[in-house]
């Protein structure tokens, strides 16, 4: 590759020491581009960031032409053609179906965030396929995304204006946006803390952002440890826990703080070890069906796979 693949020893983004535990060194399970990297704790806050990583010169060569949030033939796609033609259903039919085609959307846009200007902005919008339902809603969305590609699909798929940019400086004046949203996006950047001020200036006041991130303090992370699929070494830069991810937006400035966690793997305790071949399918439902039972329990602990949160920018500024 042209560009050497140099790595680089950060502090961390919250509180800004520099004393760090490491817990484990991985590799990149996922493509296979050479480097050891670790996750490391912070000793002060507890916060979990990767250390070494890459610079910020040599990240790009971690996300090849095949990464499936950047390819417009990925499922997200697929799931928003189908999303998007149950929302069109009219007449009882669509009294029925309307609420499964805008259940991915609502996840992180509910109702409460509505009003002000419907401006949204969306930072790390791959494919752009929330963006595409946000229009359905009649949002005004903006996509931004650090890869080139990925703006072009969005722009050709859905017709929603897409810039390439990063998230450390928005080419937006203050208070434009009603809504902010980054979706599985804030672990990728190199200072998410940048990345939220830049985000609380530009949202109006009352605003909202809404985030979604892989969960650090899951149940899944705790039976897998260093083979959690979710670390993504080396693309993941941070690893939130909803402590650290409070901590964060509370500095940064937002108010009106809600955050809870979603997705369980009901097969993490009991069946991961089975197969996934023809006739084992069956077999892995049945042994899985009493984790299901555990299902309350793992939400109310803020335990499951992701963590969602919401934030407002409080009406007279900061």
């Amino acid at each position: 590759m042209s560009t050497p693949l140099t790595t680089e020893w950060v502090s961390c983004d919250l509180c800004g020491a520099s004393e760090w535990e490491t817990l484990f060194v991985g590799r990149d399970r996922r493509y296979g581009v050479p480097g050891e990297f670790g996750v490391t704790r912070c000793r002060y806050c507890g916060h979990l960031q990767t250390n070494p990583r890459p610079t910020r010169e040599a990240l790009p060569a971690y996300y090849p032409e095949t990464y499936e949030s950047h390819d417009a033939t990925c499922h997200r796609v697929r799931h928003t053609y189908r999303d998007l033609a149950l929302l069109r259903i009219k007449g009882v039919l669509g009294w029925l179906f309307r609420p499964f085609g805008a259940l991915r959307f609502r996840r992180l846009v509910p109702v409460w965030v509505e009003g002000g200007n419907r401006r949204m902005l969306e930072i790390g919008c791959g494919t752009g396929w929330l963006c595409g339902l946000a229009a359905f809603f009649g949002w005004r969305p903006v996509g931004v995304d650090i890869s080139l590609r990925a703006c072009q699909q969005t722009c050709r798929l859905w017709g929603v204006t897409s810039l390439c940019h990063d998230g450390a400086f928005l080419p937006f004046r203050d208070n434009t946006f009603q809504l902010v949203v980054l979706r599985h996006t804030l672990e990728h950047l190199p200072s998410p803390r940048t990345t939220l001020q830049e985000v609380f200036r530009v949202l109006q006041p009352g605003g909202w952002v809404a985030i979604e991130v892989p969960n650090a303090a899951s149940l899944g992370c705790q039976v897998f440890g260093a083979r959690w699929d979710s670390w993504d070494l080396p693309r993941h830069l941070h690893h939130f826990t909803p402590q650290t991810l409070q901590r964060l937006l509370e500095q940064v400035g937002f108010a009106n703080l809600r955050i809870g966690s979603a997705q369980w793997k009901p097969f993490v305790l009991t069946t991961h070890w089975l197969p996934r071949r023809p006739g084992v399918g069956f077999l892995r439902g049945l042994l899985g069906a009493p984790a299901w039972l555990l299902f309350p329990w793992v939400l109310a602990r803020r335990q499951g796979e992701v963590l969602r949160a919401w934030g407002r920018k409080p009406e007279t500024g900061k």
